[in-house]
């Protein structure tokens, strides 16, 4: 792999390492280093678990979290949990893994609401099977009564945004919110009589899902308006219709939001294209983005969006600072295209991670075409990711060319896992 040392020339060695670069030098970072920053992306609140975690509830009288994970739903005991602490050190509340529904739940905020709460930022209650009303209305009582939370983690569950629409609070802080692997588009049947006849629970259920669905059209953007403090959301591999996703796409976007990141891996946008389009269109000056937050990210990774989604996005008018387009089998003409968007873009980062064009697609992306001068770039990239893109020391040359004229005030570049290229090659800026 390769890398920028001090002398300011690209080395190649066994360990793997990214070029940085500050306004006063170039250097080294160290293989851990580069390992962390090339696998660490923006996240709602870190969910990495700890393997000496045992499948009960953490005790520790130094601890401020009180955890359950891998337990029966039967065994969730807040009380018994927080030992000899008290209440007002927690801060995090973590149930993951423990096939709790939202009775459970609701149960659970009824014995945490009787206590003192002030320090609670973090609830996740990821990898659960809440969902429906019932737990739409057990948070909107949790964060009532918990002001202090900041990040909401409810992902790998049974939630439908009809079921948020109780925590549409005005005192709601939340900053990051985890919607990952949820039926976003699923209305919940609500149970009708018992005496009813079939037909009539037939038409009834077929009536509730159709409300549900206009009901979610109508206060989406209502939903993003009540977390004014919102900076990360993330809805990867969520079952969301495209009419929602656009909706909610347009609400995160609008120029009165704080959203840094929107996090939309593994939603099969490449055969959904429409969708991907309008979702570019809302990136568009014209739509207001010309005062949005500086720093968004759009995650749009492992969509096998292809070239044809590369054309969508290159043709658009967007205007975002940060892209993730990892793992979408984008080819040399892709990366051609992409060449032509950038200089147009305001794009400073850009992460084309595992899409395997080789060195022919560095040769298309770094093409300057007719008509772009140098102001004082030809491009404005200062991030850039090309993990597993089957690169070889052809490609090294080239980037090594690319940085000497100009093509980018490249400050970080990721070229990790490219087995092409020979170990100990080096290439003089």
């Amino acid at each position: 792999m390769y890398a920028v040392g001090a002398t300011g020339v690209i080395s190649a060695g066994f360990s793997a390492a990214a070029l940085t670069k500050s306004k006063s030098a170039v250097f080294l970072a160290s293989s851990l280093d580069a390992e962390h920053d090339a696998s660490t992306s923006p996240t709602l609140c870190g969910q990495t678990e700890d393997p000496c975690r045992s499948n009960c509830a953490l005790s520790n009288v130094h601890s401020h979290e009180i955890s359950f994970v891998d337990i029966d739903p039967t065994e969730i005991n807040i009380t018994q949990a927080l030992g000899g602490r008290s209440s007002e050190t927690i801060e995090c509340l973590r149930i993951n893994g423990c096939r709790m529904d939202s009775a459970v739940f609701a149960a659970v905020v009824d014995e945490l609401c009787l206590l003192e709460l002030p320090n609670l930022h973090t609830i996740d209650i990821s990898k659960n099977k809440v969902g429906g009303r019932l737990t739409g209305n057990s948070l909107a009582k949790l964060l009532t009564h918990a002001t202090s939370t900041r990040f909401l983690s409810l992902g790998w569950n049974c939630l439908a945004l009809a079921d948020l629409k109780d925590i549409c609070l005005p005192i709601c802080g939340v900053v990051s919110l985890d919607l990952r692997s949820n039926p976003l588009s699923n209305s919940f049947v609500r149970p009708s009589s018992r005496s009813s006849s079939r037909s009539s629970s037939r038409r009834s259920s077929k009536s509730e899902r159709v409300d549900a669905s206009v009901d979610t059209m109508a206060w989406v953007s209502t939903l993003v308006s009540s977390m004014p403090q919102l900076t990360h959301i993330h809805l990867a591999q969520a079952s969301i219709s495209d009419k929602e996703l656009t909706a909610l796409f347009h609400a995160l976007t609008r120029p009165s939001t704080r959203v840094e990141y929107i996090g939309l891996e593994w939603l099969g946008l490449g055969s959904r294209l429409a969708t991907l389009r309008a979702i570019m269109s809302s990136l568009a000056p014209a739509a207001g983005l010309a005062t949005h937050s500086s720093a968004l990210h759009v995650n749009l990774a492992a969509n096998n969006l292809g070239d044809c989604g590369v054309e969508i996005i290159s043709s658009s008018d967007a205007k975002l600072p940060s892209l993730t387009l990892a793992c979408n089998f984008i080819t040399e003409r892709g990366t051609g295209m992409l060449a032509k968007w950038l200089p147009a873009s305001s794009l400073t980062a850009l992460d084309l991670t595992d899409n395997y064009f080789g060195d022919q697609g560095i040769v298309s992306l770094l093409a300057v075409h007719a008509g772009v001068k140098p102001n004082p770039y030809y491009t404005q990239i200062k991030s850039l990711g090309l993990n597993s893109c089957c690169l070889s020391d052809t490609s090294l040359r080239m980037l090594a060319d690319a940085i000497s004229c100009k093509w980018a005030p490249l400050e970080s570049l990721r070229i990790l896992r490219n087995s092409r290229m020979s170990s100990g090659a080096k290439t003089t800026l």
